[in-house]
């Protein structure tokens, strides 16, 4: 029997980028979406091949920066979801993995680099995280950083969860981007309005 779990995963995912085959891909010898937990719904996967973390709270003559670069062939995958920002980076033997619950991100934004280029930065416990979107469309980059700037400090079910008309307007704006087609849109503000 296949596994159904990828496509019912990507017919409710915001972004584009959220498809069955790329949750079906193989990173570090076992599925993505193997690396979701039950319940958890992917909204974006940003496509890479470098994550640059940067210790924040180390005085500037110190070393602070350190690289993730994914294997030769492979791209570095950010899966940004309704619980954490996901980093996976392919490594010859497995997949190194960064969580950063969506609760504990204080800051997030995108930097265009020369040529067009997004990168994702990602602010959470005195640590920057700055992720390589160069095999992403930008839009794609900058509705991920949105969903984040909206969704952080909240968690997945905590009390302070977005209104309805919060999430309406995050849509609204998904839409306006370009990251959701009609049909999305209509859908998911169908979906949203049957819960009020």
């Amino acid at each position: 029997m296949s596994d159904t779990r990828p496509s019912r995963l990507a017919e409710t995912a915001a972004g584009r980028s959220v498809t069955a085959d790329a949750l079906r891909e193989a990173v570090g010898g076992d599925a993505l979406h193997r690396s979701l937990a039950e319940g958890e719904q992917p909204e974006y996967i940003i496509r890479g091949s470098v994550c640059d973390i940067d210790d924040l709270t180390a005085p500037e003559s110190e070393t602070r920066r350190k690289r993730k670069v994914a294997s030769p062939g492979a791209d570095l995958l950010t899966v940004v979801t309704d619980q954490r920002v996901l980093v996976v980076v392919p490594r010859p033997d497995g997949a190194d993995r960064i969580s950063l619950p969506l609760a504990d991100i204080s800051a997030a934004g995108v930097e265009r680099a020369p040529g067009g280029n997004s990168r994702l930065q990602v602010e959470s416990d005195g640590t920057g995280y700055y992720v390589d979107g160069s095999q992403s469309p930008p839009e794609e980059v900058e509705a991920a950083q949105a969903f984040i700037a909206d969704r952080r400090g909240h968690g997945a079910t905590g009390s302070d969860a977005t209104t309805p008309l919060e999430t309406l307007e995050r849509l609204a704006d998904l839409h306006e981007r370009g990251a959701l087609s009609d049909e999305e849109f209509a859908a998911k503000k169908a979906e949203l309005l049957d819960r009020v």
